[in-house]
């Protein structure tokens, strides 16, 4: 045996019940073959460990990742709700911003209050930086027409602010605009004519309500030989505001005040019914403002805030929406004495006596 292969240690292992005994010879061959083998096995592990998705380096940051990943999942659920929030702001400042032009308007401020159209709001998917400059550039727009609001002076408005009839006729959310102001197409003709106010089908026996402070100028039904367009609305009120501002209220089954009679905004005159011309239960709502050189219908919804204008922008232009000038004079109500309103269902009348616009 060479000096390479001469034993360095040796174990000998003797059993104690007397059997064969076994040794272990550990030679300087043998050490650098496990050195060698060791040697490999270190470098074949380490390799293994660096191939690995995660190995030492990223099983001990893997806690700091999925930490990292729940705030990230944090931080963008908050964005989303910001930014829903934020969509829903934008809305509301849109439908207030469209209602101060109305009123500016309506109060007799002037053009450069509510002449420039609103924007629409941001929709869903808009980014969020478009989203922020639309509430910060309406937002003032909202802010400069408050201001303006507060300090229009009484000389401007057309009648006095108690009595001009911004306030809901019917309770918003017992009724349902089934007519608004404009042309339409008439059910009881088949004709497009024109409707002078917005007819809202409600609830038989809903409480009609004053939209403004004002004297009754007629309470009843307007009896006549020929069928003409009072006959049709049924049972009529009819509300003086003061300076040219007037409101008509049709199709009433009950009428709770009497001509000559004060009433403020909110009060009770009558309710919902079906007398006249209409198939359902409706309050047909008639706003009359001075314009055009006299006392005539305009669209509602330029001053009951309450209701829905198809298109405000038009509207505020041309109040009237260019409807002929035939629509039924107020000298032709009854000037005296009671009027006894209508106790009985609609009355089918002939449409085709008539080319005019049934209510």
């Amino acid at each position: 045996m060479g000096l390479s292969d001469k034993a360095i240690w040796e174990v000998q292992w003797h059993p104690g019940g007397g059997g064969r005994f076994r040794r272990l010879v550990l030679t300087r061959r043998g050490l650098r073959r496990v050195l060698v083998g060791l040697g490999l096995l270190g470098i074949l592990a380490l390799g293994i460990v660096g191939a690995l998705p995660l190995g030492l380096k990223g099983f001990f940051t893997s806690f700091t990742v999925d930490a990292a990943r729940r705030e990230n999942r944090t931080l963008k659920a908050r964005q989303d709700a910001l930014r829903e929030r934020s969509l829903a702001l934008a809305g509301r400042v849109y439908v207030q911003l469209q209602r101060g032009r109305r009123l500016a308007w309506a109060v007799g401020l002037p053009e450069g209050a509510w002449r420039a159209p609103c924007p629409a709001p941001p929709v869903v998917g808009a980014p969020g930086d478009a989203t922020a400059a639309w509430l910060s550039r309406q937002g003032a727009r909202l802010g400069d027409l408050g201001d303006a609001l507060a300090g229009a002076g009484a000389g401007s408005l057309r009648c006095p602010l108690a009595s001009m009839p911004t306030g809901p006729p019917i309770n918003e959310s017992h009724a349902v605009a089934v007519a608004l102001y404009g042309w339409r197409l008439s059910p009881f003709t088949g004709k497009t004519e024109a409707h002078y106010g917005t007819t809202l089908a409600a609830p038989e026996g809903e409480p009609v309500l004053a939209a403004g402070a004002g004297r009754v100028l007629f309470a009843g039904v307007v009896r006549e030989r020929a069928t003409n367009d009072w006959t049709r609305m049924g049972n009529v009120v009819v509300i003086d505001h003061g300076g040219e501002v007037v409101t008509v209220f049709g199709h009433l089954r009950d009428i709770a005040v009497k001509r000559g009679q004060s009433v403020a905004r909110g009060d009770r005159i009558g309710t919902v019914g079906q007398t006249g011309w209409t198939r359902v239960p409706a309050l047909y709502y008639e706003l009359r403002w001075p314009t055009g050189g006299g006392s005539r219908p305009i669209d509602p919804g330029l001053v009951t805030l309450s209701l829905p204008v198809e298109d405000l922008d038009a509207r505020l232009v041309d109040p009237s929406a260019g409807l002929p000038a035939d629509y039924p004079a107020l000298q032709r109500l009854p000037s005296g004495g009671a009027a006894r309103p209508m106790r009985r269902r609609p009355v089918r009348n002939d449409p085709g006596r008539s080319g005019r616009a049934p209510r």
